[in-house]
């Protein structure tokens, strides 16, 4: 019944981003991103502040609460100095 949105940047990760390296071992993680798009965060705040003794995730993860896109952006249609 109460639900607020925001729209937010979601980044797709393109490759498998290692987990555990070693000091020496460097990872460029703009090598990893595959791309860009936006994703419409919706909350059920009713969900997440009166039911439930205030846990918010019940009120984050219903049918429908992340829909993303619809287009991704690959990172080379950027200009860094821009």
């Amino acid at each position: 019944e109460k639900l607020d949105y925001e729209v937010e940047l979601a980044v797709i990760i393109g490759k498998t981003v290692p987990r555990r390296f070693s000091n020496q071992e460097v990872v460029n993680v703009e090598d990893c991103i595959g791309g860009y798009t936006v994703i419409h965060d919706v909350s059920a705040r009713d969900w997440q502040m009166e039911r439930n003794g205030g846990q918010w995730l019940l009120g984050k993860c219903g049918d429908g609460f992340a829909p993303l896109g619809p287009v991704v952006v690959t990172p080379d249609a950027f200009d860094p100095a821009n």
